[in-house]
């Protein structure tokens, strides 16, 4: 009875629990007037064909992980304030109306014996919708990197995290779309 107790109890500690995953990006963008002219309602929303934001797969084992926070409402906080911080109105009553769309945003882990490595894919679309007609733009980017022994959830959050504040940075960046939002 006891040897049986004893390979329970080995075994429950063997098993690894699920890793909180926590996407929270951050952009400090300089103030502006490059919106000063701008009124529009602003939102995120989340049209991701796989709501995942960590996929760990070791040889035939595969383990899809959602982010333990809600990633629109984060992006949507963070974009709103360096939007205001340019100037622009947020205005939820606005006849224009600016989305941005997360089509994708994930890293993917392949775990080896003596290493790892993480893909990490971003795909964000900014589409603008006015009297005037619409507009649609997406900006992305990837990073990959390969390190020893098992993967370090928080290692693979920074890693997304950054790459997520990069592509965030060239919607900034890009003046395409603001003769969009200015109606």
């Amino acid at each position: 009875m006891r040897y049986i107790l004893l390979t329970l109890l080995l075994l429950t500690g063997c098993s690894a629990p699920t890793p909180k995953f926590i996407l929270s990006p951050q952009i400090f963008w300089p103030q502006s007037t490059l919106l000063q002219q701008a009124r529009f309602a602003f939102a995120v929303s989340d049209e991701r064909g796989r709501p995942y934001s960590l996929r760990i797969q070791k040889g035939t084992d595969i383990q899809q992980i959602n982010a333990s926070n809600d990633i629109s409402a984060d992006l949507q906080r963070t974009m709103a304030q360096a939007l205001t911080d340019q100037a622009a109105v947020l205005d939820q009553n606005s006849n224009t109306q600016m989305t941005i769309k997360i089509t994708l945003l994930q890293a993917l882990v392949d775990q080896r014996s003596l290493e790892h490595a993480v893909t990490n894919q971003v795909s964000l679309t900014v589409f603008v919708q006015s009297s005037q007609g619409t507009f649609s733009k997406t900006y992305s980017g990837d990073s990959s990197y390969t390190a020893p022994f098992r993967m370090d959830v928080a290692a693979v959050e920074r890693e997304l995290r950054v790459l997520t504040e990069q592509v965030l940075g060239q919607i900034l960046q890009d003046n395409s779309w603001h003769q969009a939002v200015r109606g």
